[in-house]
């Protein structure tokens, strides 16, 4: 049968009055059992207390309104999974695998009948034997005492599962509500449907409910392949789950084993010899540790990522601690945006410079631009609690970390977003002092060549990242802007209101001293590569709900800035990886734009980059804080994103993108571009640090020769030139 729920009722006889024999049959069985114990009374007058025999007199009237029996779900393992359906983590409250009853060993049903209930088959839910022995062992203050039928245990179970410990207590009144319950449902309800559901609920002992999860805990396989002497070690546990646990009481529970044994040879289900052999031979055991949550997952950190964004989904409940209850123990299949080949190259790009066992830590994390979906997160720890052995639980992907540079981004997008031209000019010199900034001690000061006072456009300071004309392009575009634009393209940390909002005057926000996680950095960086539409970063791409409806998580993606925008910055950040401050970051065949950054004292280093199809962020930092420098690191002596960073990108991102089609840089629009297009002067016969200052100056890259004089240029002399194209410099 499903394994759903299901709500019993009595079945309409052809009597016209129903509800009058229904209350002849609850008071027939009521009657019976009062003089059971008025006879009993007699036997055992210091033992029966007369609470006991009131309490079943006044039974009558509270049964009347015994509502029908119904079937909650029963708790099931959810399953996490990867893209291509690999297993990712298993969640469950309870150890539970629901199991249909042609799926259980033979031996399993008839050691059961023969120990449990031996006219389970033609009873009709209840012995009136047990009923006597109940009675007597309430009464005589022993109520553990067993004598219930495989039904009425069902309905324990049952009752147990919806009301907790509480509804087992050994009182009359539970009692008869079994009985009641048993003779109701063994008319609406087949013996193998009784049986199914009984064995799908049993404790078996060692966290094991149900036979499934049983026959996996202590002989590490399924229900369907247990053999005699492990059906009748299954069963016998069923009386002391604790007692007759065979892991930790093999004693106790071999002895339990043979008279299970011997039931079922005195009751022809096995002959003699079948009997001896068996209970001759060993128990057999062969455990299994269940694992249970992302802790023993095989990604625990994106698993720990992916069940707290789950929480947020309304598809799986109204407030968060329904949604998550349900992940635990709903037997949903929640398909996540995993890729695990890209999840692979992922991992080995973040232990590629620095390995498990340094202090320093990395994280990647690759997004699909226009979906958000997250198809890799990767850090260098081994997930655990003994920091001896370098383990943590902090996931370093979704931990914020100043993002130096990489921020100058958002400060692009909100200048061309108020249709500021990529040939304005900016005073670049080695040092600004700010009138309407907040400034530094000593004011800002540049971080790129050459040294002493230049001017320099915008498409030449996004190339060589120059801080002081950045924080002159934040005076011109104001900082709330900027924080403004950062926001809508995915930076949802940032508050635009409140006591930690940006400030008009936070000139250092353009220099990414604030921090951000990689996998926001990604998300937004994606935004570029979309076109200007951002996607909430999501990891699960469905759920499938332990009746098969599969709920599709449809991205949620807005257009934030425009296509022209996007385009534009595009173009200006693939000079920084041709020519700029991210050269290593270069992939043969493949264009890329992405941006450097590197914080104050060497703190933190990143290089994020991107391609219509993908977006990578790379990570590297000391987890105990910028009071560590990333200094003499994998034979580097002061760690910029353009340095170590760019370098685990290049590796990570050439491998994703082998085999795909090239994706061509867009053009910067025309918006941006001045109305009278420049032509390239001549250079030749002048010495190569000339040529290339008065390059900067003009707004281009220059690459090439640094020294010596200047022979030839590509392109040559007279050329249409714009803003931050690239001008090679020939000896």
């Amino acid at each position: 049968m499903p394994l759903e729920m299901y709500e019993f009722k009595p079945i309409t006889p052809a009597d016209p009055r129903p509800k009058r024999k229904h209350r002849i049959l609850k008071s027939t069985i009521i009657l019976s059992t009062l003089l059971v114990l008025s006879l009993l009374a007699l036997v055992f007058i210091p033992f029966v207390s007369s609470s006991a025999i009131t309490g079943v007199a006044n039974l009558n009237a509270s049964t009347e309104s015994l509502p029908p029996l119904s079937i909650p779900p029963l708790t099931q393992h959810s399953t996490i999974v990867a893209s291509d359906g690999s297993l990712i983590a298993t969640l469950y409250l309870d150890n539970r695998t629901p199991i249909t009853l042609d799926k259980v060993s033979t031996n399993v049903i008839t050691a059961l009948v023969s120990t449990e209930d031996r006219t389970f088959y033609t009873n009709s839910g209840i012995d009136p034997k047990g009923i006597i022995r109940a009675a007597v062992s309430d009464a005589t203050g022993h109520p553990t005492q067993g004598g219930s039928t495989i039904t009425q245990q069902y309905v324990k179970n049952i009752l147990e599962f919806r009301q907790g410990k509480s509804a087992s207590a050994g009182t009359i009144t539970r009692k008869l509500n079994e009985v009641i319950y048993a003779t109701q449902i063994t008319k609406t309800m087949t013996k193998d449907q009784i049986l199914q559901g009984y064995l799908n609920t049993v404790y078996f002992g060692a966290g094991a409910y149900g036979i499934e999860a049983a026959a996996e805990r202590y002989f590490s396989v399924h229900a369907s392949e247990l053999s005699l002497t492990q059906a009748a070690s299954l069963v016998a546990t069923v009386r002391s789950p604790t007692a007759y646990n065979p892991i930790i009481n093999p004693k106790d529970s071999t002895a339990a084993r043979n008279r299970v044994l011997t039931m079922m040879e005195a009751n022809n289900k096995i002959t003699k010899s079948q009997m001896l052999k068996a209970q001759d031979s060993p128990l057999g055991l062969k455990p299994s540790i269940p694992s249970s949550g992302c802790a023993s997952s095989t990604q625990p950190f994106f698993c720990n990522w992916v069940v707290g964004t789950l929480a947020t989904t309304p598809e799986l409940g109204t407030t968060p601690a329904q949604r998550l209850a349900r992940v635990q123990d709903g037997g949903l299949t929640i398909k996540t945006t995993l890729v695990p080949n890209t999840q692979a190259i992922a991992q080995q790009a973040a232990t590629s410079k620095v390995d498990t066992s340094s202090p320093i830590g990395t994280a990647v994390v690759i997004v699909t631009p226009g979906t958000g979906a997250v198809t890799a997160m990767a850090t260098n720890r081994v997930y655990g609690l003994d920091a001896a052995a370098n383990q943590t639980e902090v996931n370093y992907a979704t931990s914020p970390s100043p993002v130096g540079s990489t921020f100058k981004a958002f400060t692009l997008a909100a200048a061309l977003g108020q249709d500021i031209p990529l040939d304005t000019t900016l005073p670049a010199g080695s040092s600004y002092h700010s009138n309407s900034l907040s400034n530094p001690p000593g004011g800002y000061f540049s971080n790129a060549e050459p040294s002493g006072d230049y001017n320099i456009n915008i498409a030449a300071a996004t190339s060589g990242s120059v801080n002081t004309a950045f924080v002159q392009l934040e005076e011109k575009v104001g900082v709330l802007n900027i924080a403004s634009t950062a926001h809508k393209m995915g930076l949802l940390s940032l508050p635009l209101t409140g006591a930690n909002a940006p400030s008009a005057t936070e000139g250092s926000l353009t220099l990414g001293a604030r921090g951000f996680s990689p996998l926001e950095m990604s998300s937004a960086y994606a935004t570029l590569a979309a076109g200007g539409k951002y996607c909430e970063p999501t990891g699960v791409a469905s759920i499938t709900t332990a009746k098969n409806k599969v709920i599709n998580i449809t991205p949620k993606c807005s257009q934030v800035i425009s296509p022209a925008v996007a385009a534009t910055e595009t173009s200006l950040l693939a000079g920084v990886v041709t020519s700029g401050t991210g050269t290593a970051a270069q992939v043969y065949g493949h264009p890329i734009a992405g941006k450097t950054g590197t914080t104050t004292n060497y703190g933190s280093a990143w290089f994020i980059g991107y391609t219509p199809t993908t977006t990578m962020a790379v990570w590297m930092g000391d987890p105990r804080g910028s009071s560590y420098p990333l200094v003499n690191v994998d034979g580097v002596g002061q760690v910029f994103g353009g340095t170590l960073p760019a370098q685990m990108f290049s590796q990570a991102m050439t491998q994703v993108l082998d085999g795909q089609i090239t994706a061509p840089i867009p053009p910067p629009s025309n918006v941006y571009l001045s109305l009278t297009v420049p032509t390239l002067p001549d250079l030749t016969n002048i010495p190569a640090s000339l040529a290339r200052t008065r390059l900067l100056k003009l707004g281009l890259v220059p690459s090439g020769i640094i020294s010596g004089v200047v022979h030839s240029t590509t392109p040559p002399p007279g050329t249409t030139i714009y803003p931050g194209q690239k001008v090679g410099l020939g000896s």
